[in-house]
């Protein structure tokens, strides 16, 4: 079930960039402006949701961003046509690239309208205690928003806009640079985390809280190698188990019946249903929908989707190799672990894929195995309006995912002496899915970081949050090494089911992937995308810098 209000109002009073003669300066009795809006608490409250409504975007999380940026990592492998996912594997996106516009738009129309919600509320009549919560919320918005952007674009030194735009020259602002972006960054997360709830009525669930802003705080600070910073952020939230635990199956966190469980800190909502539209994509408007075409983009071909984007070979080795716990009674005739079976789909792993048979799902094309994360999976797909408008909520932050980087900040701040704590936590997010523990006995702080970094962290995260897992390599100075190792692996296909080539398949014709990338990558020019075109030709002071 949805809670929080959909509430999208289409331009939403972008400022007005050129001036007409008087003849046609008439007033629009049916428009909405920025004069006869921003009255009351309902005003704020409508221009507080559509702040929230840019979560939904393709740019954000509602398309190309969750979809196709994974194949940028070692997680994700594009189709054999589809050359926007290509570009991001080979490394030869640039500048023009769609998703590299498309991202920088939509996180800046989010940051437009939380700007609206800041620079308005302030001076409307209404409660007091409520205007400063809209305020944290528009605060928390504007500051992930800021985020993505600055963990995106141009090695963190991007543009700036606090305020609301009111010419065409306000839009042309010069670059800043990446420390001032963070400092307004972590300013802006800090507001918000004094200021925000712990919790919210049923009928609100989907609102920023005091988690939320405190992990993406701690996720900041961890992305900026202060470890002792993000320790102290993530710890606040592994302290609260009365506000957050673990969910029994790794599955609640991907389907849409365990929607805002004691897992989820953060989450963007969708609905399949509240408000269809007639394009089936995410968008403004009375055409725009409330759901995302995630299945349709993701799902194989027999059940209508359009497999653009699919597990890595590397990633199906992975949760095919993964050890189960003999004694756990769950994994009793299963094939794979129910980390793989949540995540992935496998023609020999002995379930249903959109109610048929997984082996008849496709693998054609030397396809090996479809993402099962956030698809429509249950259903048997009797027409395409099934799977093309999908209304799962995307969890961005999860508590699994706090773990994993406040057991990593032990590693880093204490070295062995943090291995027993990372063990514990690691313990728990791998008995959850019925996967061997680990030894504590058996590991250094170094080897541990190894086995968060190449196993754990993949496995239990693939495809989630806002490109998380490119951060991660980036934050480790791991790219280059990766794609080294990948381009060096060989793969093999029979009868559907993938596994590493041998010396006994001399001569046979195998799989690789990752090559290009190897080959290509620069970490000055592919660490972060470039400043899209579409700004530098329409911004003149995109080459001069800012103190804002």
């Amino acid at each position: 079930m949805k809670y929080i209000s959909k509430i999208v109002l289409g331009f939403f009073f972008t400022a007005t960039l050129f001036s007409c003669s008087d003849y046609f300066d008439v007033d629009n009795p049916n428009t909405i402006t920025e004069d006869s809006f921003w009255q009351n608490g309902e005003d704020a409250f409508k221009g507080l949701m559509a702040s929230y409504s840019a979560l939904q975007h393709s740019g954000s999380m509602g398309g190309t961003s969750t979809t196709n940026l994974p194949v940028r990592s070692d997680t994700g492998r594009p189709n054999n046509w589809n050359a926007g996912a290509q570009a991001l594997q080979k490394l030869s996106f640039n500048d023009n690239t769609n998703v590299v516009k498309e991202k920088w738009s939509d996180l800046y129309t989010g940051i437009l309208r939380t700007n609206q919600v800041i620079n308005n509320v302030p001076d409307i009549e209404m409660d007091e205690e409520e205007k400063i919560l809209f305020i944290a919320e528009a605060r928390f918005l504007r500051g992930l928003y800021y985020y993505w952007l600055f963990s995106t674009y141009n090695h963190g030194n991007i543009i700036v806009h606090l305020t609301v735009p009111n010419s065409k020259e306000d839009f042309a602002k010069p670059l800043s640079d990446r420390e001032e972006v963070l400092a307004i960054i972590i300013e802006d997360l800090k507001f918000a985390q004094e200021n925000l709830p712990e919790t919210w009525e049923d009928n609100m669930l989907g609102r920023a809280t005091w988690g939320a802003a405190t992990s993406v705080l701690g996720q900041v600070y961890i992305n900026e190698h202060e470890y002792q910073l993000a320790h102290d952020e993530f710890k606040k939230v592994v302290d609260r188990t009365d506000l957050y635990q673990l969910t029994p199956e790794i599955s609640w966190n991907f389907d849409i019946e365990h929607e805002f469980n004691s897992e989820s800190i953060f989450e963007v909502v969708f609905s399949a249903v509240q408000k269809a539209g007639s394009s089936g994509y995410v968008d403004d408007g009375p055409t725009g929908s409330e759901g995302t075409t995630r299945a349709r983009t993701l799902a194989p071909g027999p059940a209508g989707g359009w497999r653009i984007v699919m597990p890595s070979y590397w990633m199906t080795m992975q949760f095919r190799e993964e050890e189960m716990d003999p004694n756990d009674s769950r994994n009793e005739g299963r094939a794979f672990s129910l980390r793989a079976e949540a995540s992935i789909a496998m023609a020999d792993d002995g379930t249903t894929f959109y109610q048929k048979e997984v082996a008849t799902a496709g693998f054609n094309n030397n396809e090996a195995s479809y993402l099962r994360k956030y698809q429509n999976h249950w259903n048997d797909n009797d027409g395409l309006g099934q799977i093309a408008n999908s209304g799962i909520n995307e969890r961005v932050i999860r508590l699994a995912d706090v773990y994993l980087l406040y057991a990593e900040c032990l590693l880093q701040l204490n070295g062995d002496a943090g291995v027993n704590e990372s063990v514990r936590l690691i313990n728990l997010i791998r008995a959850r899915s019925g996967v061997v523990q680990l030894d504590p006995i058996e590991y250094s702080s170094r080897s541990l970081m190894e086995h968060i970094m190449w196993t754990e962290r993949p496995l239990e995260l693939m495809f989630e949050g806002h490109d998380t897992r490119w951060v991660d390599l980036r934050r480790w100075d791991k790219i280059q090494e990766q794609y080294d190792r990948l381009s060096d692996l060989e793969f093999i296909i029979e009868e559907k089911v993938l596994r590493y080539a041998t010396f006994d398949d001399l001569g046979v014709t195998t799989l690789k992937e990752y090559g290009e990338g190897s080959d290509a990558y620069t970490p000055d020019t592919h660490n972060y995308f470039p400043i899209p075109v579409d700004e530098t030709l329409t911004n003149p002071n995109i080459g001069e810098s800012s103190s804002n």
